[in-house]
């Protein structure tokens, strides 16, 4: 077990956690807290404006953009555009 531990670099672990937590923290989960909040199962009629005009379309590709920057921080973190580029 010693030997495991010694060869994974804390570093990578850091830089891993750090890009998939924060795409989740700050693209996913304010989409997905206001979506709730304005199409969810309890939906009360809203006593503020939405701050951010034509609802679905807008979430949907905040959603879209969230995912796609995650999926290529993933790729990246996997070399698999390295390998392509070669």
């Amino acid at each position: 077990s010693d030997s495991i531990m010694s060869s994974v670099d804390n570093v990578e672990i850091i830089e891993y956690a750090g890009a998939f937590g924060a795409s989740t923290l700050f693209l996913i989960l304010p989409a997905l807290m206001a979506w709730q909040c304005r199409y969810g199962d309890d939906v009360r009629p809203l006593t503020v404006r939405p701050m951010v005009p034509f609802g679905k379309i807008v979430l949907g590709s905040l959603y879209k953009a969230a995912g796609t920057l995650i999926v290529e921080q993933g790729l990246e973190k996997l070399g698999v555009f390295e390998f392509i580029q070669q």
